[in-house]
Parts: structure tokens; sequence; C-alpha cells
């Protein structure tokens, strides 16, 4: 899935001389990923419930690889928006099931396995710009992206066999967690919003941004790797740090991070040095952020299916306001307007992540106070 949802970034380039279209248009693209990601999201959490979390993997899978053959395949706009949508909205079903089905077997004790199941995410991110940059060397085309997420989409339904998904919690579960409220799902979905806007946008445009600094050859290609594999090493470390720290010191401190590490960018104006250690701090501060906020949630609140799409749901919305507003930006001021929308956006999430961290305290206050001093 890293893998899938991240070809576009590195191969806007590609795509812009390919169809003949600029970078306003490739942004579109982002939209239509997004969009068919909220869309997939609100089908995950009803499949979730009726045909099980393996089957909605399941289709998720063949959907997104289904789509990266199409972005490989097309020399129109449309075949490629296609394959763009539908890797949006498998990826939005994928991402429901498996959070939640995280969730669900680790019940109040998810917050390792979670940054571990992210941390795999961040290493097909990762290796999606190597990947698109060696197959555009090779064959001019992405044929062997799509043929990478495609042996891996494999693999990954063939280890789906022979387990059984686990299973929704029982009332008892909801002794010492109550299911979280309209109000505390909201809240904790606008973080959503506001982070994966920051990362997408980011993740998606610095490949851009790097070419715009002059960095040559591979280089921009290297330095969107270079954050995905910040991104994945933040997720990596977060899981021994999970263990002993609180999910609410490791959300608010990596969010403070990740805005120093784009003021320092915004500041320097574009210096190449920069670029460099703006990828990699940005990255290894936003990697931690996803998983340990549903952990957050889970070490207090009971999570549900439907919160989980909702959830997921909001992270798509924001993947589709700030790469989509990015792209216009750059064609009419430049591209150092990337990482001021972003240290904008990423701002206002810090500032959320100190609220949803009190908002969660209290939702789970009382209850806990009745199991403490029952009646």
């Amino acid at each position: 899935m890293g893998v899938a949802l991240s070809i576009l970034g590195p191969a806007v380039s590609y795509l812009e001389d390919r169809l003949g279209v600029g970078a306003g248009v490739i942004g579109v693209l982002f939209a239509l990923s997004a969009a068919g990601n909220f869309v997939g999201a609100m089908l995950g959490g009803r499949w979730i419930d009726s045909i099980g979390g393996h089957a909605t993997l399941t289709i998720g899978v063949v959907g997104f690889v289904t789509g990266a053959v199409l972005i490989a395949a097309g020399s129109e706009y449309l075949v490629v928006a296609s394959g763009v949508t539908l890797v949006g909205a498998a990826t939005g079903a994928a991402d429901a099931a498996m959070n939640t089905m995280v969730v669900w077997a680790r019940v109040g004790r998810s917050g390792p396995a979670l940054n571990a199941l992210h941390l795999m995410f961040g290493v097909g991110a990762l290796i999606a710009p190597l990947a698109v940059d060696r197959s555009l060397a090779w064959s001019s085309g992405l044929w062997y992206v799509a043929a990478l997420v495609g042996a891996i989409g494999l693999i990954s339904v063939i280890l789906l066999l022979g387990h059984r998904a686990p299973a929704a919690p029982t009332p008892e579960d909801h002794i010492e967690r109550p299911p979280m409220s309209t109000s505390t799902t909201a809240s904790v979905a606008f973080f959503f919003l506001l982070y994966v806007g920051a990362e997408i946008g980011f993740g998606g445009w610095i490949f851009t941004f790097a070419e715009d600094r002059n960095l040559a050859g591979s280089a921009p290609a290297l330095v969107t790797a270079a954050f995905w594999g910040a991104f994945a090493l933040g997720r990596l470390l977060a899981i021994p740090v999970s263990r002993v720290s609180r999910p609410v010191t490791i959300v608010v401190s990596s969010c403070a991070m990740s805005v120093v590490a784009l003021l320092v960018m915004v500041v320097a104006d574009g210096a190449v040095w920069s670029v460099w250690s703006g990828a990699v701090v940005y990255g290894l501060s936003a990697g931690p952020q996803y998983p340990t906020m549903i952990a957050l949630v889970d070490t207090r609140l009971s999570l549900t299916a439907r919160a989980t799409s909702w959830i997921v749901g909001a992270a798509a919305i924001g993947a589709l306001i700030v790469p989509t507003g990015i792209g216009p930006l750059i064609e009419s001021y430049g591209s150092s307007t990337m990482p001021k929308m972003v240290l904008g956006v990423s701002a206002a999430g810090f500032v959320w992540a100190v609220l949803v961290g009190r908002l969660i305290n209290r939702a789970s206050a009382p209850r806990r106070t009745d199991v403490l001093h029952p009646a």
C-alpha cells in the first residue's frame, strides 16, 4: 500500500511530460486519490462489520494493484486519473481494515503494534521514489513499479490465508473504555485531517521542490527517499518508545518537532542543506503521529470500525485539500510555497493535538472514576 499510494509524487514530472499537462492539472490527481480514499474508507468501515476485516483488506489489495497497472498503462489523462482514484479508494478501505483489526487484536495496548503496522507503510513509501526512478531509467515508464506492487500484493493476500480476522470488542470491553462519542470522533478526525494533509502535501511535492532548488540527476528522488526513510525510521523508533512513554507525549513532541523542521526550511529559503535536513527531520517527526494518535484513543476509549472509517476518511480530506492546494500555488508563486503551507497546517496540528489529548482524558475520566469507586 505504501508503494502504490506513493507512486504519484516522484512521478509528477514524468506524468506532466507524458500527459502534456502542468503542475496544477497534475495536482488534481492528488485530489482524485484523496476523494477515492474517503469513499473507500467509508465503505471499508461498513465492510469490516459485514464481510470481515480480511475480506475487506483483500478487496483493497486487488484494487490498488489494479490501479497501479492503470497508472503504468495509461497514456491519456483519464486512464491515469482512473488508476489514481482506484488506488486511493482501495487504500482507504485497506487502511480502515488494518487499523481496526490491530486495535481489536490488542485492545488497550495497541501502540507498538500500530507503529509496526504503519512502519511498513513507511517502508513502502520509501521504496516508491527509488522504484519510480529506476523504472523510468530502465524502461522510460512505470511498469516495473506496477509489477512490484503486484508482487507484494500477491504475497499479502497469501499471508492472509489460514488466519482468522480479529473480532470486534465485546460489551465487557467497554466497561473501562467507553465507546467514542460523536464529538470526540470528530475532534480526533480533524487532527488526522491536518496531519495527513501536511504529510501528503510534503511527501507529494518534495520531489518538485527539490528539483526547483537545482538538485540535479537522481537527487530529487533521493531527497524524497530520505524523507520516507526518516518517516519509516520515526515509526521504528516509536515502537520501543511507545512501551515506556505515554502516547500523548509522543504525539505532542513529534508535532512540535515537525513545526521546527519546517520553520527551518522556510527561514533558510530553500538552501540545499535545508532541503535535505528538513526532509529528514520532518519525516522523522511526522512518522509516529498517525499510529500513536490511534493508540492514544485506544488506551482510553473503545475504537469501532465506524469510528476508524471516519478517522481515515478525515485523513483523506486532508490529503485532498493540502496537496491539491499546493499545485496551483507552485504554478503561481513558485515551489517555495510548499514548505510554507505545510508549516501552517503542521502548526495547527500541533495546537489541535494538545486539545485532543485533553479532550480524550476528559471523555474517559468519568467512566474510569466509576470503575475505581463503584457506587
